[in-house]
């Protein structure tokens, strides 16, 4: 059961919520049976538990001391006791409220306990249910078993959902009463703090709420989690409205002024606890962004542990402070911030608040020296966008051709090729750069050239490829607008190891590999998608394909991830595509063979990418020659590869957007 920030600082000052012998019951009989403690040890542990629960509900209720009073103190007048009266019934009230706080806590706390039980159980029974759906052969004596399994994963999966919205409603139920509870406390020591309010007797005990028993599933059926299911929203309800009588008990009837609004909300926000400090900063954003205290606020947020909340302070001083010496200093610092989200806006943030400024601009031209790749790479991004046509960001691109991140190189070899076209600096560095380790780095200098008319457009093509180059005639235009036609149209030429289309989804990379396949049909080709596109067959027919005289293609392997096949039902999907990519190196003794692979990491993790790398790079020593289709550019950090953009629109540097406060990183709770 996870706790906040917050409840864990209370559980260490004593001022966390005491829990129920029943809770502890129940608490203690799963670790007892999970440690596999027998029933005499259990029982030991069990009486220890209530005794110090008894002892810590008694040294809660000792009374604490009070500040002697003067020796001659004098006479009260009518309106001072009249005001005691009125502080002791507020402290009664206070008390009183505390106690039914600290109860909900208890059994909202419990409930989360229960609905996770049984997420847990239906999430066994559906696991269950596809087993024997996969196993069960499709025969007639088995329609009525089959159609009677799937019709229970249905429900299951039904339940399943109902029961994980139930569980968000606790959570948010958990987490507004755990802010009810701060405020409950606060009340108390502002009211205990009177010197003339004596100590009031223990309050007699509330009934107990009871929350919905954990046995609700003690031996799951779905008919059983579906009553439980339903007992369990009549009850969110119920305690649904009752958080709104306990919001009523801790404020006034009269709403707060603006003013006294937002010293609250700044108050907020040196909290403990991130979610409160995050939705504080949020509304101080919405609604008073301009004023001073938000500036003031948003200053001292930009160190703030959670990198969330350093990354919409710096979009609030971009969006709302632009041009302020000390929200400009805050935001350089923050653009070296180890988050990349908060990298990202901290740089775009100066390109819209401070464009033109030299003292953002130079702050931004010291961090393209910066020891993380990662900020060097944000940094120079920034300055093409905010200092257009500026020496020192040719300077700056210049410096970093020479940096040992490729994909750092990358984006300096991108900038000079397309932003400094008639600099002799940037085409000398340009030339230097076709002898770079990296083949994409080598294959965006020739182009940069080329278009220049320093060096022939056709002299980066591979004369080892068996596949060399592929283009289409300027008077096609079948395929309209999409952006792989006017890559063909250019031209396109492919590496003899690793070639990688990048580009968004309906861009037409799936289209050009299809053409592909289609124009090797009769060398082999393996298709594995059945009838392929009206498109593809008439791009096919129009495809001028330059091949390898020396190299005929013996075959061609056409692998998605929906033809990758699942050797073992256990297996995961990166273990599917290396098994797969694997098995090519044996299937056939061909000395030429082409590879077209669409899409390799669509089901995979970001993790996984340097496995598959790896694969596709023996592939590559073993003398395949791999074309690839992509939406990641993650391709760039193998240095054996061509990576070709097919949509640099799709690929262009983000922008800042002063009117909507960005998704950042979630919070570390």
């Amino acid at each position: 059961m996870s706790f906040s920030k917050s409840h864990l600082d209370r559980l260490f000052k004593g001022g966390a919520a005491l829990p129920t012998v029943r809770f502890l019951g129940v608490f203690l009989e799963i670790t007892s049976t999970a440690a596999g403690l027998p029933p005499q040890r259990h029982q030991v542990l069990y009486r220890e538990a209530t005794e110090l629960l008894t002892k810590a509900r008694r040294l809660r209720a000792r009374p604490s001391a009070l500040p002697q009073p003067s020796p001659q103190p004098e006479p009260p007048t009518k309106s001072a006791a009249v005001a005691t009266l009125q502080a002791q019934l507020d402290l009664e009230r206070a008390h009183r409220t505390g106690d039914r706080l600290r109860r909900e806590l208890s059994d909202t706390q419990a409930l989360m306990g229960t609905l996770l039980q049984i997420i847990d159980a239906l999430r066994d029974i559906i696991t269950e249910l596809d087993l024997d759906l996969f196993d069960a052969p499709r025969t007639a004596v088995r329609t009525v078993r089959r159609s009677l399994a799937e019709r229970q994963r249905t429900e299951a999966v039904e339940y399943k959902a109902a029961a994980e919205a139930e569980y968000a409603r606790v959570d948010h139920r958990r987490r507004v009463l755990e802010l009810l509870w701060d405020q409950a406390q606060g009340n108390l020591r502002r009211l205990a703090a009177h010197a003339d309010v004596g100590h009031l007797p223990d309050l007699p005990p509330l009934p107990t709420r009871s929350a919905p028993s954990p046995s609700f599933h003690a031996e799951p059926a779905l008919a059983d989690i579906a009553t439980a299911l339903s007992r369990v929203q009549e009850y969110n309800d119920a305690e649904e409205q009752k958080i709104s009588e306990l919001r009523g008990a801790l404020a006034d009837n009269k709403p707060l002024a603006p003013d006294d609004e937002l010293a609250i909300l700044v108050a907020a926000t040196h909290l403990s606890d991130p979610l409160a400090r995050d939705a504080a900063m949020r509304t101080i954003l919405a609604s008073w962004a301009h004023h001073p205290s938000t500036r003031d606020t948003l200053l001292r947020l930009v160190h703030d542990d959670q990198s969330a909340i350093r990354h919409r302070a710096a979009w609030g001083l971009a969006a709302a402070w632009a041009g302020n010496p000390e929200a400009r200093d805050a935001v350089v610092a923050l653009a070296s911030d180890p988050e990349h989200r908060v990298r990202q806006t901290a740089a775009l943030g100066l390109v819209h608040g401070w464009a033109g400024d030299h003292a953002a601009r130079d702050a931004l031209a010291r961090l393209v020296q910066h020891e993380d790749p990662g900020v060097r790479q944000t940094a120079v991004q920034a300055l093409v966008q905010g200092w257009t046509d500026d020496s020192v960001i040719r300077d700056c691109l210049v410096a970093l051709s020479c940096d040992s991140d490729v994909l750092v190189r990358t984006v300096a070899a991108k900038f000079l090729a397309e932003g400094w076209t008639d600099d002799g600096v940037a085409l000398a560095t340009l030339s230097s750069l076709c002898d770079d380790p990296a083949e994409s780095i080598r294959w965006i200098a020739v182009q940069g050239l080329a278009r220049q008319g320093y060096i022939s457009a056709t002299s980066p093509v591979a004369t080892n490829a068996i596949l060399q180059a592929a283009e289409l005639p300027p008077s096609y235009q079948e395929l309209g607008t999409l952006p792989v036609a006017a890559a063909l149209r250019q031209g396109i030429g492919f590496h003899e190891g690793i070639t990688v289309l990048v580009g968004a989804n309906g861009t037409g990379k799936t289209i050009l590999l299809n053409a592909l396949a289609l124009s090797m049909n009769s060398k082999r080709s393996a298709f594995p998608n059945g009838e392929p596109s009206s498109a593809s067959k008439d791009l096919a027919k129009h495809l001028q394909i330059t091949w390898n005289g020396q190299r005929a293609p013996y075959s061609c392997h056409y692998l998605t991830d929906r033809s990758v096949p699942a050797r073992d039902r256990y297996a995961s999907r990166l273990e599917h595509w290396q098994a797969c990519l694997r098995s090519l190196v044996v299937s056939d003794g061909a000395p030429n063979r082409v590879v077209l692979i669409d899409e390799p990491f669509g089901f995979l993790y970001p993790t996984s990418e340097r496995k598959i790398f790896d694969e596709c790079a023996e592939l590559a020593d073993q003398g395949f020659q791999l074309i690839v289709t992509s939406g990641r550019t993650s391709w760039t950090a193998l240095s054996v590869a061509r990576v070709i953009e097919i949509d640099r629109s799709a690929n262009r540097a983000a922008t800042f957007d002063p009117t909507k406060l960005p998704d950042g990183p979630p919070l570390s709770i």
